[in-house]
Order: structure tokens, then sequence, then C-alpha cells
């Protein structure tokens, strides 16, 4: 037997009622829900044009996705890990007491440092992968870390200029600082295009080229890196060296000196 069989019409009726309202409180609350979640960044994006050149040679870099008007970094090569890497601070009073790490950019997401006001107090910082960090600090004033230039530090509610401070810091790094010089930034909807030089040297093979922002915003992209002419040379560009050269092969033959006997 269906239980509505036991039941009136008034009360079916107002179990329907019921019901309806359940539906639309759940789906309401899903929907604040979402919305008040954190959500994630969205990668950026980069193209390279040319993807393949030699050492020395120039690339431009177009990016999308990225943070608005955010200081732009690119790292070319894989990952280097520091570890142990002891720096004295430079400020006065409860700071920011700033300094640098001796590699950069910083891959978003890597970095931390320990603090240690000598005959004081120690904690560490941790980089939040957005260009924030968090502690545990009780005398926490604010942390600062710049993935494009390695800038880090802190404040303190306590005033530090009589103490001896020294950061230990930890992070990844990429093998070659490829930024380009004069400190750009994305325009105002997260677009750029910078030209960036293949470091000198570089030996033939494909490396990651990786763009950042201040935010820990990333993207990748593969340039090939060949000190010869690339095989998939165009025809016509083929065509044109081959007649050169033989127009320059006649010229040399009709210049030289005829025998004397």
């Amino acid at each position: 037997m269906k239980l509505w069989r036991y039941l009136g019409t008034e009360e079916v009726t107002n179990l329907s009622k019921r019901a309806k309202v359940l539906v639309i409180t759940a789906t309401t609350f899903l929907i604040l829900l979402f919305t008040l979640m954190p959500q994630a960044a969205a990668a950026g994006s980069i193209t390279l044009t040319p993807s393949a050149q030699t050492p020395g040679g120039t690339v431009t870099v177009t990016g999308t996705g990225f943070g608005a008007s955010k200081l732009i970094g690119i790292g070319i090569g894989s990952e280097i890990t520091v570890t142990g890497e002891a720096h004295t601070p430079t400020g006065t009073g409860t700071g920011p007491w700033m300094t640098r790490t001796n590699y950069y950019p910083i891959k978003p997401g890597s970095f931390s440092f320990h603090s240690n006001v000598v005959d004081g107090a120690e904690t560490d910082f941790t980089d939040k992968g957005d260009g924030t960090m968090s502690t545990t600090s009780t005398y926490d004033a604010g942390s600062y870390l710049t993935y494009v230039t390695g800038a880090f530090g802190r404040s303190s509610t306590m005033d530090l200029s009589s103490s001896t401070v020294i950061f230990t810091a930890a992070y990844k790094y990429y093998q070659y600082n490829a930024t380009p010089p004069g400190n750009q930034n994305s325009t105002a909807t997260g677009t750029f295009s910078f030209q960036i030089t293949v470091p000198p040297g570089l030996a033939n093979g494909d490396y990651t080229v990786t763009a950042m922002d201040t935010s820990g915003n990333t993207a990748t992209a593969t340039l090939t890196v060949n000190n010869v002419i690339p095989e998939d040379l165009p025809l016509f560009g083929v065509l044109l060296l081959s007649s050169v050269a033989v127009i320059v092969s006649l010229m040399v033959l009709r210049k030289r000196p005829k025998n004397v006997t």
C-alpha cells in the first residue's frame, strides 16, 4: 500500500508543499555555497614567436590570462632547488625588513624562509603560491614576496633595529632569467607581449619557457634552440640559398687569372 492511501487530501497537499520548500532551500544553499567558495585563479597561457631560435636570438613571448597590471617574470630551463640560503635583511624599526634571493624569478608556491631574530623569536614563513605568505608568528605585522625579482621580507610588531636578524630561504628558480629589463607589467586586461633573448651559448635542445606574475599566475611553452638552419626551412629559402651559392661560384671562376705559357 502506498503512503498517500493513508493520508487525506489536505495532508498530501501539505506534504507536497513541504517537499517543494525543501528542494528550493537546498538549491539556494548550494548556489550560495558555490558563490562563497574561493575560486582558483585561472592559469595563463603564452605563445612563442618563433618557437625555434638560435642562441643569442630574440623571441616574442605573448601572454594572456594573467593578473591586471602585474609585474611579469620569465624563466628558461628546468627548475633548480635552493636550500639554506642565508641573508641579512635591511630595515629600520618594525620594518619592513627586506632582502633578495640570489636567483630569480622564483617558482610560485616553492618559497619559504626562516626568520631568526638572534636572542629573540624564531619563526617560519611559507609561500601560499599567490604572492602572499602564511606564518604562525605572534609578532607578524606583514610579509612580502615578489616572484619576479626575488625580493622578500617581513614586518614585526616589535622594533628590530637593535637586533641581529637572519633570514634563511628555500625556493626553486629557473636555469636562466630571461625577464625583460625595465620591470614590464601586463596590461589592464592581463595580456603582454615582450621580447626576450635566448641565452648565448645555450646547447641545442628543447627548453621550457615559464612566465609568471606577482600573483602566482603561470604559463609555459616549449622553445627549441638550434645553432644551425632548421631542416624545415621553406623551399623558397632553400632555392634562394642554392642560387646565391651558384652565382658566387661563377664569379670566383671568372676572376681566376689565365695561365701564361
